[in-house]
């Protein structure tokens, strides 16, 4: 039921409500997904799946699911790459050396 390439939509968790497509089969109950979610191993108790199957190879990068989705026509979310930085306007910590 939940093949490489299904699209399934989830239905459970912070990225509720949005596109995927099954990337990996891990076992009877977790598959890999990514699309417009985060890459990440769910739960099939929380997705739901679509009729449709797209070709995609397994373990697909995240590029290449982007690109077999819009072929598709299904819409892609591109999601900001955050770059963590240390935290700015802290007071750097200096020591005090005793004579």
């Amino acid at each position: 039921m939940f093949e490489i390439g299904r699209i399934v939509i989830k239905i459970a968790g912070r990225d509720a409500g949005n596109t995927a497509i099954v990337v990996d089969k891990i076992d009877d109950n977790n598959v890999l997904i990514d699309g417009n979610v985060r890459r990440r191993k769910c739960n099939i108790t929380h997705l739901e799946p679509k009729n449709e199957v797209l070709k995609i190879k397994k373990g697909a990068s995240t590029a290449e699911v982007h690109k077999i989705m819009s072929a598709a026509g299904i819409k892609v979310v591109e999601r900001k790459k955050v770059k963590r930085s240390a935290k700015k306007g802290a007071p750097k910590k200096t020591t005090v050396s005793k004579k």
